[in-house]
């Protein structure tokens, strides 16, 4: 994954869309103008390029989000494809309404409302898009740019359900970051939060995409893990090897990381909130047994 990958699509997303908002807006403000002005069109190749769908900007942005490898974009993808089929039919009306206007010198009645009613459901949606994408910001924690404690009990909070209705095998994982007070006593804090933000990284990329990591406060993190204990065992040991394997250098410092890990089975029986806090004891457990441990309850 590359940097680029790293970016959180969330955080991109209101800025970019609400800038591609005003540029669509002055498109369409131009398109109107030429049309109710009257203006003769001899370049229509060239208008119909300008406002074709492959060379829009918004076109551009929505295939660099959904064909991006970023971590937590799953809930949000139905959404984009339903706007950006949206999208494209509003290109499709908009040649048709420049090539009748071009041809006939009027457009026809069915047409422009086809196109009137379109352009008014895109730039609802669009808008929609921008104000929900800037409340998402708030759903991330803002050190290491993945979900804050808030925000993972309000989404797992649907996939425990959904999980427990289709009978899905899932784990409740708590990670916490072995003698990270040394780290910050011996390096200071501004290396200590380098360190958050390298661990979340790791995190975020040997985890699966569909699987959900968030920082439960200081140096904890919270995982819901779409597999059995036996198997997401297997993924946490994968990362414990990476960091047995590897010294991580932050501002030209190698610090030994080591992190301790509790898993919890899901039981019919517990609440989400149950499983995190039995998650929590095999965490401690896992510390009182020497640390850089995975114990499972």
């Amino acid at each position: 994954m590359t940097s680029d990958d790293r970016i959180d699509i969330h955080k991109d997303l209101s800025g970019s869309l609400r800038s591609n908002l005003d540029v669509h807006l002055k498109k369409i403000i131009a398109l109107f103008k030429l049309i109710v002005c009257n203006h003769k069109i001899d370049d229509l190749e060239k208008k119909l390029y300008l406002h074709s769908y492959a060379n829009c900007e918004i076109t551009h942005m929505l295939n660099a989000i959904l064909n991006s490898r970023v971590k937590n974009i799953d809930d949000k993808k139905e959404k984009i494809l339903e706007f950006e089929e949206l999208h494209e039919r509003l290109h499709k009306l908009q040649e048709k309404v420049l090539i009748e206007y071009k041809n006939n010198g009027i457009i026809d009645e069915n047409t422009y409302e086809d196109f009137a009613v379109v352009e008014f459901q895109f730039v609802q949606k669009l808008t929609g898009l921008v104000i929900e994408s800037e409340n998402y910001e708030k759903n991330f924690d803002g050190l290491t740019n993945i979900f804050n404690r808030k925000y993972f009990f309000e989404k797992v909070e649907y996939d425990f359900s959904k999980s427990r209705r289709t009978r899905t095998d899932f784990t409740v994982v708590m990670a916490d970051i072995d003698y990270f007070k040394q780290i910050n006593d011996k390096y200071g804090h501004q290396v200590g939060d380098e360190v958050l933000i390298e661990i979340s990284k790791i995190f975020v990329e040997h985890i699966r995409a569909y699987d959900i990591v968030a920082r439960y406060g200081g140096e904890e993190f919270v995982f819901f893990i779409y597999s059995d204990a036996r198997e997401t065992v297997t993924i946490f040991k994968r990362i414990e090897k990476l960091l047995q394997e590897e010294m991580l250098e932050v501002d030209h410092h190698k610090i030994d990381l080591k992190c301790s890990f509790g898993i919890a089975q899901d039981r019919d029986n517990l609440s989400i909130y149950e499983l995190v806090s039995l998650a929590d004891k095999a965490l401690y457990e896992a510390k009182k047994q020497g640390r850089n441990q995975i114990v499972v309850v």
